[in-house]
C-alpha cells in the first residue's frame, strides 16, 4: 500500500509543474507601435502598423492569408502628405514569399488631426508568416494563419 502512495505521489510531483506552464497558442494578430517618419519637407508624422489573419479569395475557393495595414499621422502637413511603405512577407513553413507596397495618404480629419489609413492582403497560406515593413527597419510581424 505504501508503494502505491509513493507511485501516486511521484505521479503528481512529475506532472504538477506543467499545470503552471502556459499553452502556445497561434497569434493572429500582432501589431508595431508607431515611429517618427518624414516623408518629404514639409510631411513628417508617424507611422505603426498591424497584421491579422483573413480569408482570401482565389478563385472559387478561399485560403488563409494576411492583411497588414499601415495608420499614418502626419504631424506636419502642407496639404498632400503620402507615406509609402513596403511590406515583406516570408511563410515559413512553405517557403513561399511575397511583397508589396502600402501607400497612405494624410487627409485633414478636424478631430484626430492629419491622418492617413491604408492596407493590403497577401495570399500567404496557412503557417507562420513574418511580415517585415521598410518603416519599421529590424522589426517584424509574426502570426500564424
Amino acid at each position: 500500500m505504501t508503494s502505491f502512495r509513493a507511485a501516486g505521489v511521484l505521479a503528481v510531483v512529475l506532472t504538477a509543474p506543467s499545470w503552471w506552464v502556459a499553452t502556445a497558442h497561434a497569434e493572429g494578430f500582432a501589431q508595431l507601435g508607431a515611429v517618427p517618419v518624414v516623408t518629404s519637407p514639409t510631411c513628417a508624422g508617424s507611422v505603426g502598423a498591424e497584421a491579422q489573419v483573413t480569408p482570401v479569395q482565389v478563385a472559387d475557393r478561399v485560403e488563409n492569408g494576411v492583411r497588414v495595414a499601415i495608420h499614418y499621422d502626419a504631424g506636419s502637413y502642407d496639404g498632400s502628405c503620402a507615406l509609402t511603405v513596403t511590406a515583406d512577407w516570408t511563410n515559413l513553413d512553405t517557403g513561399a514569399s511575397g511583397s508589396g507596397d502600402i501607400t497612405a495618404v494624410s487627409t485633414i480629419d478636424g478631430h484626430y488631426g492629419f491622418i492617413g489609413y491604408a492596407n493590403t492582403t497577401f495570399e500567404t497560406g496557412s503557417g507562420t508568416v513574418v511580415v517585415t515593413l521598410s518603416s519599421h527597419p529590424g522589426a517584424e510581424l509574426r502570426i500564424t494563419a
